[in-house]
């Protein structure tokens, strides 16, 4: 799955896959920005979960409004499998 933070109001966005290390995360962030306030977990879902479920919601780190958290489904993703079978 593919997991994205996006700022509705400043459009500041992270993306990584959802089973991305949450070392691979860090260097991520650390390297290119943003520098979300993320919980601990050992993949970057984990992390949007457990601050998700801290927090009530992940600040965006440019404006500080809520994030948006958005995911591919996998239910879409298997429709669109079926459809091209």
């Amino acid at each position: 799955m593919h997991l994205e933070l996006l700022c509705p109001c400043c459009s500041c966005r992270f993306v990584a896959p959802a089973e991305c290390s949450s070392d691979e995360v860090f260097d991520r962030m650390f390297e290119s920005g943003p520098h979300y306030a993320l919980g601990d977990g050992e993949t970057f879902e984990d992390m949007i979960f457990n601050t998700l479920l801290d927090h009530g919601s992940i600040g965006c780190p440019e404006c500080g409004e809520p994030v948006m958290v958005t995911e591919e489904s996998l239910s879409q993703l298997a429709m669109e499998v079926l459809a091209q079978w």
